[in-house]
């Protein structure tokens, strides 16, 4: 009896962990999950309604704190007189500052800034003088929302709709982890939409998130150029980071040469160039790549009778088992190309972040995309991509 060829192959969960490596399901993100990513702007005319800030409760004024108001106030009134309406405004926010509790203070400075065209403040104090109780200073509610209204829609005309639409299509690319396509979005927003301080905000975020503090830091300060209130939570909150910014962006920059073989062992040279969630995204990759080539296998079983339908053969009659893996070269060739990619990714991004060091105004570019290993460059540099799939 001769023995009979018998094939099994086991694939199952295998070739999917495979098949998701080769596609570059496993991205980024993955290694993402449990790093806090500050909250995004979302917000922006056009998309609804405008909505007030949530009130803040102020603190009853001191007798001299009411006093020093007052005075302030009637100053102010001088200088309406005077037509000085910049230092009208300067009076009636020092004014506001000292008796937060006056809706009769922000309605009028939120008439003076309406007249100023520095809109968004506008809006913010129309917004207070409601929460303070507008109808108290015979001024009826109905009527200051509908100058907000009037002042928002004044902003939503100014801002192009394919800026717009830019600016969604980069909030939809930063949920899905693609931070590159999100960068790029928020960048064709800011082209369309210079002054827009939501956009430039939010890239700011994306590019300290993935490391490129040079260009966060250059974003952070177009940003308090252009921010409509110098003086609120964010402007005060992004002021302090750019000096943090600064601080570590003065500390040595890493070696480009060091950067380039230390690459040689997979996502060594992300976290040697401080970035340890693209390293880490990069070893991933490698290592899963190599260990499903060596996962898949092909069983040939001898056996020396045909076994019942459906059924494998008996223990007793195996004369050997001959295991193939068809993917390990395959596998071992994606891990070395990952490899590859990220080594030259990181000596670029070292190279990057050298040349802008002195001046601290050259963006550095991140090559590393979800999935797998891209390289991004300027000039004569090089511009290597070596997979990139995009799922939605």
């Amino acid at each position: 009896m001769s023995p009979t060829l018998l094939r099994l192959c086991r694939r199952g969960f295998a070739t999917g962990v495979f098949l998701l490596v080769a596609s570059g399901f496993l991205s980024p993100g993955a290694a993402q999950v449990q790093v806090e990513f500050p909250a995004l702007k979302r917000e922006y005319p056009g998309s609804g309604p405008y909505v007030c800030p949530a009130p803040a409760t102020p603190l009853d004024p001191s007798p001299d704190d009411q006093a020093r108001s007052s005075q302030l106030s009637s100053d102010s009134q001088q200088a309406l007189i005077l037509g000085d309406l910049e230092r009208v405004d300067v009076l009636l926010g020092q004014a506001a500052e000292l008796d937060g509790t006056s809706a009769d203070l922000a309605y009028r400075r939120a008439r003076v800034l309406e007249d100023l065209n520095r809109t968004e403040q506008a809006m913010q104090e129309y917004c207070r003088a409601i929460d303070l109780g507008v109808d108290e200073i015979g001024v009826r509610e109905r009527d200051v929302r509908d100058r907000i209204d009037g002042l928002y829609e004044q902003i939503r005309a100014r801002l192009p709709v394919a800026a717009q639409q830019a600016f969604v299509a980069g909030l939809i690319a930063a949920d899905d982890t693609l931070w590159v396509d999100a960068i790029e979005s928020f960048s064709g927003a800011i082209d369309l939409a210079p002054t827009w301080a939501d956009a430039i905000y939010n890239r700011a975020l994306i590019r300290e998130y993935i490391g490129d503090l040079f260009g966060a830091l250059v974003d952070f300060r177009a940003y308090l150029a252009v921010v409509a209130n110098p003086e609120d939570a964010d402007a005060l909150a992004i002021s302090q980071r750019i000096g943090e910014l600064e601080g570590a962006a003065s500390v040595a920059t890493p070696s480009p040469a060091g950067a380039l073989a230390l690459g040689v062992v997979p996502g060594m040279g992300q976290y040697y160039t401080g970035r340890p969630i693209m390293g880490t995204a990069t070893l991933m990759s490698a290592g899963i790549a190599v260990a499903a080539g060596f996962m898949i296998k092909d069983i040939t079983v001898l056996c020396l009778e045909d076994p019942p339908e459906g059924q494998a053969c008996p223990p007793d009659l195996i004369v050997d088992e001959i295991t193939e893996r068809p993917y390990l070269w395959v596998g071992i060739g994606i891990g070395a190309a990952i490899t590859i990619a990220g080594a030259v990714e990181a000596y670029l991004t070292a190279k990057k972040a050298r040349d802008a060091r002195i001046g601290l105004t050259t963006p550095a570019e991140t090559g590393l995309n979800i999935g797998v290993p891209e390289v991004s460059a300027r000039g004569s540099q090089i511009d290597f991509a070596f997979v990139r799939y995009r799922f939605r």
